[in-house]
């Protein structure tokens, strides 16, 4: 079985165990998924807010293409879950001036923000 394959499939399955933490509040699995990656990028969409280049940077050196090997194809792949939309979203507003790419980034991080509380709020009433 070749590194990608393998590491793909281990990185689902690595979202999928962790983010039953959310089962604990009421939240059915498949939407558990959801809700941790909407969570890990409001993370890292309220560190981009202070150090936008930086989160930038460590996207790009962890979806390297150079790297072939296991453990850097697991790190790859769960990069693109955790962060991708953050990374896109911040690419685009790094050519914006300063303070509209500031705005906008606080505005990104409340609307990541505020689209997980309502799915806890439509599982949990």
């Amino acid at each position: 079985m070749p590194a990608n394959l393998l590491s793909i499939i281990l990185t689902i399955l690595f979202i999928s165990l962790f983010s039953l933490i959310f089962v604990g509040i009421d939240v059915p699995f498949p939407t558990t998924i959801i809700m941790l990656l909407l969570l890990t990028n409001a993370i890292y969409a309220f560190l981009s807010i202070f150090v936008q280049r930086f989160i930038i940077e460590l996207y790009k050196h962890n979806t390297s293409t150079d790297k072939n090997r296991f453990f850097s194809c697991l790190n790859k792949y769960t990069t693109f879950a955790f962060f991708g939309l953050n990374h896109s979203v911040q690419l685009t507003l790094t050519r914006l001036p300063l303070l509209i790419n500031k705005l906008l980034a606080l505005l990104f991080f409340f609307l990541i923000l505020f689209n997980w509380l309502i799915i806890l709020i439509i599982f949990n009433g």
